[in-house]
């Protein structure tokens, strides 16, 4: 498993990245600035994580993590604007509900994808600077 732990990170990068087209793209809902701010960070994250999986280059967190938590941090903000302080208009794709009874937004789950991102990175870091093959 060991060898493989940068997967895991690139594989939820990827399944976060096809969910985010296939919501503006299939099924037209329309990215708000602070959408693309999070897309602008995570689309290129399936690109490097990909590579730095299939080469085990486990230095590339060095350079990943804190454009995650740039990321995150944008998410985070993005959620308290949607449920504190900002109306519908504020971004309409943002406020529909991925499923009608449920409480998560596309900005909720943006931040779920940050955050278990961030925790991965700095796990696969804490395994691998333990180890010396950092």
């Amino acid at each position: 498993m060991k060898k493989f732990s940068l997967f895991i990170p690139w594989l939820l990068v990827c399944i976060a990245t096809v969910g985010s087209l296939f919501f503006s793209e299939a099924a037209n809902k329309e990215p708000c600035t602070l959408c693309w701010y999070q897309r602008i960070i995570m689309f290129p994250l399936a690109l490097i994580l990909g590579i730095a999986a299939f080469r085990n280059a486990y230095r590339i967190i060095l350079y990943v993590l804190p454009l995650s938590l740039i990321g995150l941090a944008i998410s985070a903000y993005h959620v308290i604007m949607i449920k504190f302080f900002a109306h519908k208009n504020f971004c309409p794709a943002c406020t529909l509900k991925v499923v009608s009874s449920d409480p998560i937004t596309f900005p909720l789950m943006s931040l779920g994808a940050f955050l278990l991102l961030n925790i991965l990175l700095i796990w696969v870091y804490l395994k691998h600077s333990r180890s010396k093959k950092l």
